[in-house]
């Protein structure tokens, strides 16, 4: 038989042998290994974040699901999952006939309460003319009784003049009877002493003191006549004025009471036309629109389906379709409580999904609620992202890191140059030819950039060792890194 040789025995020989093969002889003869290629870098100086790592989930930056406002079958229905909306666009009709028909009985309502207020309207300023024609009936009246008292005042005056020269008239007519009356019976006793002349003259005074004496007494009596028609006519006036006065009075009232109506009648078309506007607002519940640009993320409903008004007991019955923008993507991450207190605006964020490997999303703290939840102790913070091409879906699982405090102006080495023992934290540096395993103190830890407290000098080479093994003093080749 011939022997069987596995293939790892007969490499053995070789594997034994490579070290050798790359081994380097001292001076003393014995071997040395060979020099290590390593980069190194130099400290600098910077800013440097302490994060804090919680589990977060994507968010839509807005989502609305539009629910039916009024009962109705879906006339139709013009958008479906994963269709793209702009801000109002058209998404669905319902149709309701009952509505219809309580919106055309509104808008008649309305325009019989316009016409109402018109005609009211009408009356009022009928009204209005009315009390205006009794307004110049008072003023008529009221010029009437003045001059019918003027007249009087005229008359009774002419009266009293008249009254007043009556008896010297009286007077002077009896004079020139007795004064005729004594010529006529001297001519009849001594015709030689009183001639006919003196007798003529003295008739004509006495005619003339007859008709002065007739004429005042006439115009005494038509003085007197006029003053009682002045008077009747004072009085017939000022009953005019009354009646005036009181058809203004009455003319007032119907203007209140036109006035009263025309109100009841404006508020009337008020009711009218909030009615309407009520209506006509439930009419256009009956149209969804998309309230923002977005994305459909759901549809409930399909044509022809009955849809409920939304209520308080059961609105997802209502429900149509549910609207996501995510454009821009809320991050939302829980803090604890002892990390709460030192969160704020601006604060650096970096998001890491497993849904998206080997990307992080950096952002800034965008908001924060600024109190804790009572039941988990958390404190909610939220950082928006840009989302060109919609990679981040909302609802992705995140671990994200938030800067909570910031060291600055601090000595700063990559993070690929520390390597951790336990909680001790080393450096390894180019010295010579050699790499010297250094401790030093560290401060924060940015994953990319470690602050280093104390322990090395400003001009140290650091060895970015990553995921090489290195050993205090062994030969490295040394080239420079950024």
């Amino acid at each position: 038989m011939r022997p069987i040789c596995s293939p790892l025995f007969l490499a053995l020989p070789a594997l034994l042998a490579a070290p050798f093969a790359h081994a380097q002889y001292g001076p003393a003869g014995g071997p040395s290994p060979a020099a290590q290629a390593v980069r190194v870098a130099m400290p600098t100086r910077g800013d440097v974040h302490r994060f804090v790592a919680q589990p977060g989930t994507v968010r839509p930056l807005q989502q609305a699901t539009l629910y039916a406002k009024v009962p109705g079958y879906i006339r139709s229905i013009k958008v479906d999952k994963g269709d793209s909306v702009k801000a109002g666009q058209l998404l669905a009709e319902l149709d309701a006939p009952e509505l219809e028909a309580d919106l055309l009985r509104a808008r008649g309502e309305l325009t019989k309460a316009r016409s109402d207020s018109a005609r009211a309207n009408a009356d009022v300023s009928k009204a209005q003319s009315d009390l205006a024609r009794s307004q110049a009936d008072i003023a008529s009246a009221e010029a009437l009784v003045h001059k019918a008292e003027a007249e009087l005042f005229a008359a009774k005056a002419t009266a009293a003049r008249a009254q007043a020269e009556l008896p010297k008239a009286q007077a002077e007519l009896e004079f020139a009877t007795l004064d005729h009356s004594r010529l006529v019976e001297g001519r009849r006793k001594a015709p030689d002493l009183v001639v006919p002349a003196q007798v003529d003259a003295a008739k004509a005074k006495l005619e003339t003191a007859r008709a002065q004496t007739g004429v005042l007494k006439a115009a005494a009596e038509a003085a007197g006549a006029d003053a009682e028609a002045a008077k009747a006519r004072r009085v017939a006036a000022e009953a005019n004025l009354k009646a005036s006065a009181a058809q203004a009075e009455a003319t007032k009232a119907s203007v209140e009471a036109a006035r009263a109506v025309f109100a009841a009648a404006q508020a009337a078309v008020t009711i009218a036309e909030a009615n309407v506007k009520r209506t006509e607002s439930l009419a256009d519940f009956t149209r969804l629109t998309a309230p923002f640009d977005g994305v459909v993320t759901a549809r409930f409903a399909d044509l022809g389906a009955f849809i409920p008004a939304a209520t308080a007991g059961a609105p997802q019955s209502a429900a149509v379709v549910t609207v996501m923008d995510f454009n821009t993507v809320r991050v939302q991450v829980p803090i604890t409580e002892v990390e709460a207190a030192l969160v704020a605006k601006g604060q650096p964020v970096k998001v890491v999904l497993d849904g998206l490997p080997g990307k992080v999303f950096d952002g800034t703290v965008t908001r924060f609620a600024g109190a804790l939840d009572e039941a988990t102790r958390t404190m909610l913070v939220e950082a928006e992202l840009p989302n060109p091409g919609h990679t981040l879906r909302p609802g992705m699982y995140a671990t994200v890191r938030v800067g909570v405090e910031k060291h600055s102006n601090v000595m700063l080495v990559p993070s690929e140059a520390l390597v951790m023992e336990k909680t001790a934290a080393f450096l390894f540096l180019a010295d010579g030819g050699k790499a010297r395993k250094t401790p030093v103190k560290i401060g924060f830890n940015d994953s990319a950039k470690v602050e280093v407290v104390s322990g090395i000098a400003e001009n140290a080479k650091v060895i970015l060792i990553g995921k090489m093994t290195l050993a205090d003093g062994q030969a490295v080749n040394v080239q420079e890194g950024k």
